[in-house]
């Protein structure tokens, strides 16, 4: 993982200002103070996942704010996900206050301000999406910010070594940051530690719970998007289930089957627009890899789900 920050590398004297402004330089516009005025030692590491960014930073005790000013300023609209590794972190947005300590996992997004302070030495790992991989729920996932995810305990308990075990193999080399899918298992995660709770849910099908069920249906999805004739009886087929059947599953989670399938491709189109190594990739061609075989419905569907062309998705990302 490459080092791109290090107090070390300047004199002692500007060691914090060079931190303070590197901050704002790599991450977005944001004020930092520090208890004292002694010695202070920071390293920021780096590494790009697609258009996920991945960073291991260490520094001594300090506060960062993000201001309404600064978000004004410049806004990446990114989902910032804190695995902590070392020390204790304060983070506080929209009125909700996340207190974690070594394994905990919290977040913050940068469309609105918030506070992150450390009393000591820290490391983290912080995950970098933006906001558009998410696509309809980033809003919800975005309300939750600042809260705390406990490493003992439900799915940080599995989330928070999958995100410390890949930032590890990413950097010791024996995985490779641009291997294919690896973003989309990133997004995956937090859409696992942010979604909602199973909730009690009706009787079998076909000797199937719905709870089930319906994550394997998912996961058949999330295989299968690149196949045009993906829908409610190729997917009831696939489970030895009727396609009423498998309406009444999707209806107890809240999702048309037909829903979920075009979200769900929508979501990956938006994240290979936005990944660096299909820049050169045309969108037409982004789009039939998963599914959408018909390009001016595929046009017309981006523009109403996301408010803009592709085209123009795909110029914002990276014009930030």
């Amino acid at each position: 993982m490459p080092i791109i920050v290090d107090t070390g590398t300047v004199p002692s004297t500007d060691r914090f200002d060079y931190w303070a402004s590197a901050h704002a330089r790599v991450l977005h516009p944001l004020r930092l103070r520090r208890p004292g005025s002694g010695p202070f030692a920071g390293r920021i590491r780096a590494h790009r996942v697609g258009p996920v960014t991945l960073f291991r930073i260490e520094g001594d005790a300090s506060t960062i704010e993000r201001t309404s000013l600064l978000v004004s300023r410049r806004d990446p609209e990114e989902l910032q996900i804190t695995h902590l590794v070392r020390g204790r972190f304060r983070i506080e947005q929209g009125g909700r206050v996340a207190v974690i300590g070594v394994g905990d996992i919290s977040g913050y997004e940068t469309s609105h301000p918030y506070e992150v302070q450390s009393a000591g030495r820290f490391e983290l790992l912080l995950f970098s999406l933006p906001r558009a991989l998410f696509g309809p729920r980033a809003d919800a996932i975005c309300a939750r910010t600042a809260t705390t995810l406990d490493r003992r305990s439900g799915r940080a308990a599995v989330a928070g070594p999958f995100l410390r075990g890949l930032a590890d193999r990413i950097e010791d080399g024996s995985l490779d940051a641009s291997a294919t899918g690896l973003a989309d298992c990133v997004v995956d995660v937090v859409r696992l530690l942010y979604g909602n709770e199973p909730g009690p849910v009706g009787g079998a099908v076909h000797g199937h719970p719905s709870t089930a069920l319906f994550p394997q249906v998912c996961a058949y999805v999330d295989a299968h998007l690149a196949d045009p004739a993906l829908g409610p009886r190729s997917i009831a087929a696939a489970h030895f289930v009727s396609p009423r059947q498998l309406h009444k599953v999707f209806e107890v989670e809240g999702h048309t089957v037909a829903g979920y399938v075009r979200d769900r491709r929508l979501d990956a189109v938006c994240r290979d627009l936005v990944d660096p190594v299909l820049l050169d990739q045309p969108i037409r061609a982004i789009a039939a890899s998963r599914g959408f075989t018909d390009a001016p419905y595929f046009s017309r569907l981006f523009r109403k789900t996301r408010g803009c062309t592709p085209g123009e998705f795909r110029v914002r990302a990276f014009d930030r």
